[in-house]
């Protein structure tokens, strides 16, 4: 069992080697956003762009398309969830360490556990 301080520091560290962050932000006051809505929506849907919608001046939304709003509610999810990002990171440990299994061994583990797969 990892401590909480151990576990930190080994999600930092895969965190760092297995991730990019992309993040295209556009700021655009609320007028021009209306005006341009449905080319705004495409862009955030086909090209992950973000948009940040400014009102008087002033930060007041972000549209953004509904794939990239559901990945980063999961993400939350599971970073707030201490028992299952223990589990990720020990799952990337494992891997790291080479226990990995073949479709036709985990298709085996699978029945052997009782469900039932076609790893065809």
């Amino acid at each position: 069992m990892v401590n909480l301080e151990q576990h930190n520091e080994n999600a930092d560290r895969i965190f760092n080697q297995n991730s990019a962050i992309i993040m295209y932000m556009t700021t655009l006051p609320i007028a021009d956003a209306r005006a341009q809505l449905s080319k705004l929506v495409d862009e955030a849907s086909s090209t992950h762009e973000r948009f940040e919608i400014t009102k008087n001046g002033h930060r007041a939304a972000v549209l953004m398309g509904a794939d990239d709003y559901d990945t980063m509610r999961e993400t939350i999810a599971v970073l707030s969830d201490s028992t299952l990002l223990l589990a990720h990171q020990e799952g990337m440990q494992a891997l790291s360490e080479g226990d990995v299994l073949n479709a036709d061994q985990l298709a085996e583990a699978m029945t052997s556990a009782g469900r039932g797969v076609d790893a065809k």
